[in-house]
């Protein structure tokens, strides 16, 4: 998920420090209505692998202020790990009416991708890279889309571009190894195969054994 860096108010490695948690809890207790400091808890909770408690301290931040940007985008995200793509198509279309940003348009265009809406996510992707922001995994997730819907050469195009900004990234990769193949160009196929596997992607069996690689 691509995120806006807007200030959450305690530096990150501060919010990852232990028992945080609990001390934000105990504040809160005290001083129930500071939503900036229910924001940090959440972060903190999501951090720490408790999802369902940081979507409700975010649900309580939107309930008091309900255009907090980092709010919607965080809960966005949980909703996009969880598979809940309704929820956050949700908390991304109102993060869009806060702030028209193409990072916002981004994310929602996974959330449209993730509920097989592909040509608003299509759309939505294009709008984002229109700004010319370097924003690999806008390309990168539609060189994804492309492939879905076999437009193999726009999608070698789309993964380049995300490639060019960023030479690691895996799924970028990996859409090249298979649009490679399906063109019928074994050896770029393998050698982008091989980088995606090489950066942790896990590159379908099937088509590493058809590429003579070992999974």
């Amino acid at each position: 998920m691509s995120k806006i860096d807007t200030p959450s108010g305690i530096p990150e490695d501060d919010l990852l420090r232990e028992g945080l948690v609990d001390r934000l809890s105990q504040y809160l207790e005290a001083q129930p209505d500071a939503w900036h400091m229910r924001y940090n808890l959440g972060v903190a909770l999501m951090h720490a692998g408790r999802v369902d408690e940081a979507v409700q301290a975010f649900r309580q931040v939107l309930a008091q202020a309900p255009k907090h940007l980092e709010s919607l985008l965080n809960l966005g995200g949980i909703h996009l790990s969880l598979g809940q793509g309704d929820e956050a198509l949700r908390a991304f279309t109102t993060a869009l009416s806060v702030h028209d940003h193409p990072m916002v348009r981004a994310n929602l265009a996974v959330a449209y991708m993730q509920l097989g809406h592909l040509e608003e996510a299509e759309k939505q992707l294009r709008l984002a890279l229109s700004e010319g922001q370097e924003m690999p995994d806008a390309w990168a997730n539609l060189g994804s889309l492309l492939l879905q819907t076999d437009r193999l050469q726009e999608s070698i195009e789309a993964s380049l571009k995300a490639l060019e900004i960023r030479d690691d990234f895996a799924i970028a990769h990996n859409n090249l190894a298979v649009a490679y193949w399906e063109c019928n160009q074994a050896d770029q196929a393998r050698q982008h195969a091989e980088l995606a596997v090489k950066n942790g992607y896990p590159v379908h069996e099937e088509l590493l054994a058809k590429l003579g690689m070992s999974a």
